[in-house]
């Protein structure tokens, strides 16, 4: 669990610093040492018997696969917030928002997907487990990444 926490606070200095200079190739080991970490976790905190555990495996490798496009379009939108910082007008800033909003709804919208597909293809109680620890975790991820995220002060739309 110290481990986990640990490495979301190092995403959240590492992929999104004020300045933005970490390169996409920094970005992406970052989020291959998030990926084994989180795959760790979920071992470690999901009861699955020895018939499941193929099946939990083939499922979540498939919903991994599915996420990798809305996490890098919000890594991406949080880097271009990042970027234009204090040039953001009100206008462009509520674009932005509403985009991330977009996005995050996409994201809660693929856990449900899943977890439907975990109750049909396992059973209720590891398809719960996978949505409250996936759930836990994004939470964690989200709050070390606005945590590493200086507050954007819009201009104001003339």
């Amino acid at each position: 669990m110290k481990k986990l926490l640990y490495v979301f606070i190092l995403c959240s200095f590492a992929i999104l610093p004020a300045n933005a200079q970490n390169t996409d190739q920094e970005i992406g080991l970052i989020g291959s040492i998030l990926k084994s970490e989180i795959k760790v976790f979920f071992a470690q905190n999901i009861e699955l018997k020895t018939n499941e555990s193929e099946t939990f495996w083939s499922i979540y490798d498939q919903y991994e696969s599915d996420l990798r496009t809305t996490s890098n379009q919000r890594i991406d939108l949080l880097k271009r917030i990042i970027e234009k910082g204090d040039e953001l007008t009100e206008k462009d800033l509520d674009s932005k928002i509403s985009e991330l909003n977009k996005i995050s709804k996409k994201r809660i919208d693929l856990r449900y997907k899943y977890y439907k597909l975990y109750k049909k293809k396992i059973n209720v109680k590891v398809a719960s487990q996978f949505y409250q620890i996936d759930s836990y975790i994004f939470t964690h991820i989200s709050a070390a990444l606005n945590e590493g995220i200086p507050l954007i002060i819009p201009k104001t739309d003339e």
